[in-house]
């Protein structure tokens, strides 16, 4: 959707924040308006210096689960050699990391939960990039139905985005290996086997019996270099 917010002239949220991050500034936007409703705000004993440094950095964080901007903050955090809690800037990196990781964090949750998930983000994906192509509009690659199956992308979104993310997380706190770190990396297996199976299944007979036979005339010329040197040796 945020590709989707940038990339089409004239949607209302792109238009109201000038294409910066628009559907992150919606939502920091809607929750302070939930918030200063007299039944939910949470904040009503802050002090006026307390609220405006706690509406900056929830702002802040906030927007820092705009993907557009996600490697640019985990390098930012990895960059951290040691940290230091007094550090204003270390604890609003941490803040970040702490949200990006809670906002996608499906993967980390047990396979019959997560599952089901990933099937209805990649119909959103799919009608997405459908309306873009009805549009004229260019197609994030990881959208297109033509190309993208449900393996292809985990696969890639759990290696590229999630297991460094959560990697820089963890060095700073091991704790969270086993509950949050390790399932993302069963969810990494499982696509993986996942892809690998439904690519035999879309390989023709013909081309599994050539790489079949390559494989055997492979094998056979590793085996006869093999007993030459043998020979040669014993020579």
């Amino acid at each position: 959707k945020q590709w989707y917010q940038r990339r089409v002239r004239g949607t209302e949220l792109a238009m109201r924040y000038n294409d910066i991050s628009p559907l992150e500034n919606h939502h920091a936007s809607v929750a302070f308006e939930i918030i200063a409703c007299p039944n939910s705000n949470i904040v009503r004993h802050l002090n006026p210096d307390q609220h405006k440094k706690f509406r900056s950095g929830m702002i802040k964080c906030i927007l820092a689960t705009d993907m557009a901007r996600h490697n640019e903050i985990v390098t930012a955090f990895k960059a951290i050699e040691t940290f230091d809690i007094e550090n204003a800037d270390h604890r609003l990196l941490m803040m970040m990391i702490f949200l990006k990781v809670a906002d996608i964090s499906n993967e980390a949750r047990p396979m019959d939960v997560s599952e089901p998930w990933v099937e209805c983000l990649l119909q959103e994906f799919f009608m997405q990039s459908d309306a873009e192509k009805l549009e004229g509009l260019p197609v994030a690659p990881f959208m297109d139905r033509d190309t993208v199956t449900k393996p292809s992308a985990q696969v890639g979104f759990i290696q590229y985005v999630l297991i460094p993310l959560y990697e820089s997380l963890a060095r700073l706190f091991p704790e969270i290996r086993e509950p949050i770190l390790a399932p993302v990396n069963r969810a990494f297996e499982y696509y993986s086997d996942m892809g690998r199976k439904q690519k035999e299944l879309d390989t023709p007979t013909e081309l599994k019996e050539e790489e079949k036979l390559e494989r055997k005339i492979s094998n056979n010329e590793s085996e006869s270099s093999t007993s030459q040197v043998s020979t040669g040796s014993k020579e």
